[in-house]
């Protein structure tokens, strides 16, 4: 078993934090799952990690959830940093870095998928307003395709969307959003609404 102590300063066995040594020592530690060895590597590199972190998440609770995932991936799999390549301070940092900004693209999905949800929510019910005869034709003809088809035609001729963009967004296959659109519109043709170029 590796035996890690820290002095005052906090430095492990009296070397400084930026020492490789220490970081070869540490990760020797996790290997032989050395619970004390994740406490230092956490209060010695906690604060890089979090501040990464919540720079690019610019939120306290996104960065702590990264912390944690970080300094959990390291605990599951120390065999991943190399010490050849650079301390381990650099790259807990990179770690957190990658987690940070894939949480940020979920959540902006999720935030996007939300919006477009309301906003398909609102084009696709009936208004209580009154509309030009035309308008009831399509909004009758638009509420008889399925949701799918619906939100496929949304997306691509009221959002602009691509049709690789409408697959993204509704996580299927490209071809079945082309599928989709391409029905919407036969059937929106032989109810009148819609006409062919």
């Amino acid at each position: 078993m590796v035996v890690l102590t820290t002095d005052r300063s906090g430095a492990v066995n009296g070397r400084s934090h930026s020492d490789p040594l220490d970081d070869e020592l540490l990760i020797l530690g996790l290997r032989e799952h050395d619970e004390e060895a994740l406490r230092l590597i956490v209060r010695t590199y906690g604060k890089y990690v979090y501040g990464r972190a919540l720079r690019i998440s610019m939120a306290p609770v996104f960065a702590e959830e990264i912390a944690q995932d970080t300094f959990l991936a390291l605990w599951q799999h120390p065999d991943r940093f190399d010490i050849r390549k650079g301390n381990l301070r650099s790259f807990l940092i990179g770690v957190a870095r990658h987690k940070a900004i894939d949480l940020v693209r979920r959540e902006q999905v999720v935030r996007s998928k939300e919006f477009l949800a309301a906003e398909f929510a609102q084009w696709s019910e009936p208004s209580s307003e009154g509309r030009v005869d035309d308008g009831l034709e399509v909004q009758s003809a638009l509420s008889m395709l399925p949701r799918s088809k619906r939100e496929a035609i949304f997306l691509v001729y009221f959002k602009g969307l691509t049709f690789r963009e409408v697959a993204e967004m509704l996580q299927i296959p490209e071809a079945t959003a082309k599928t989709r659109i391409r029905d919407a519109l036969i059937k929106l043709r032989t109810s009148g609404c819609v006409t062919s170029s």
